[in-house]
């Protein structure tokens, strides 16, 4: 699997495994929040070139894949036939068989966790893990920065399939520009929030993201050939 370059976000404070895991080649240990952590817990840090690091108690692994788009997605003419992806701390994708045919193939566009279901929509997620004032920030930065997911905002959040986790394997066009979707969305929701993300610790972004994930993915459903499989927690 030459083209598959897949990131997992590891933390200082993670608790040990108690079961060993076999890693494959393609699957690079990232630490995330770097520049706040007090002891290395892998070669690859997430504060080494262009970084957000520091964000990391508001972004959570979302400061990993900040990483992989300005460091790995960029420019090079190679990139085209490739495929990145983010897993972090416990949770990973179960790839199966088929899936890495897909993957080697280069015949899909991104492969994503099987959706969860939230009853009666998708706005039960957001209502348990964030603050509705933060929610109102995100819906103003979307109609500032992108009308058009503005507008389709109401119909796809009135369903109950969410994409959770922020764990995804997609092409890198497609995550590239996924990256540059999403970042500018969560930078301006900061600046909205109340408190100022820089004021805060709460880990709000990084659930934000997997709002901001579902929206995208499903926006982009029918033009995108998407797979889904399911998640894997380590223990």
């Amino acid at each position: 699997m030459s083209n598959l370059e897949v990131y997992a976000a590891k933390f200082y404070k993670d608790k040990p495994l108690r079961s060993v895991y076999s890693q494959p080649s393609w699957l690079v240990p990232i630490q995330a929040g770097a520049s706040l952590a007090p002891k290395k817990v892998a070669d690859m840090l997430d504060n080494m070139g262009d970084n957000i690091s520091l964000k990391n108690a508001n972004y959570c692994e979302l400061t990993a894949l900040y990483w992989i788009w300005k460091n790995r997605l960029q420019g090079e003419p190679d990139k085209a036939g490739k495929y990145y992806g983010l897993f972090h701390y416990r949770r990973y994708l179960d790839l199966r068989e088929e899936d890495m045919i897909h993957l080697a193939n280069g015949d899909i566009d991104a492969i994503l966790p099987f959706p969860t279901i939230h009853e009666p929509d998708i706005r039960e997620h957001h209502a348990r893990y964030m603050k509705e004032s933060d929610w109102d920030a995100v819906l103003q930065a979307l109609e500032e920065l992108e009308p058009a997911y503005y507008a389709a905002y109401e119909e796809i959040f009135s369903q109950e399939y969410m994409y959770n986790y922020n764990i995804i394997i997609a092409k890198a066009a497609v995550l590239r520009e996924y990256c540059e979707w999403l970042f500018p969305i969560l930078e301006r929701v900061e600046e909205l929030s109340v408190p100022k993300g820089s004021e805060r610790a709460d880990r709000y972004i990084g659930y934000i993201g997997e709002n901001l994930l579902t929206l995208y993915f499903l926006y982009h459903k029918d033009r995108m050939n998407l797979v889904h499989t399911g998640r894997i927690m380590l223990t």
